[in-house]
């Protein structure tokens, strides 16, 4: 329950159906949400997406996802 928790806060009560194990719940616009894991590799960092943060993406991933699109769509036109 996010009612009245200021943002960026811990949600109350028991958030062990919301978020996966180990992964802290926390609450924004009285929404709650889970606060997704990342590390750093080097120069390549790796970050945990989605509701459930169950997306593994890294700075390459990134690059293509937004890149390739474009270079196809300069191709087409």
């Amino acid at each position: 329950d996010c009612t009245a928790v200021d943002d960026f806060q811990a949600c109350l009560g028991n958030t062990d159906n919301f978020c996966p194990t180990n992964i802290s719940c926390q609450c924004k616009d009285e929404k709650p949400f889970c606060r997704c894991n990342y590390y750093r590799v080097g120069w390549r960092e790796y970050w945990y997406m989605g509701p459930k943060c169950n997306q593994l993406w890294n700075t390459l991933d990134l690059i293509l996802v937004t890149v390739l699109p474009a270079v196809a769509l300069s191709f087409v036109v």
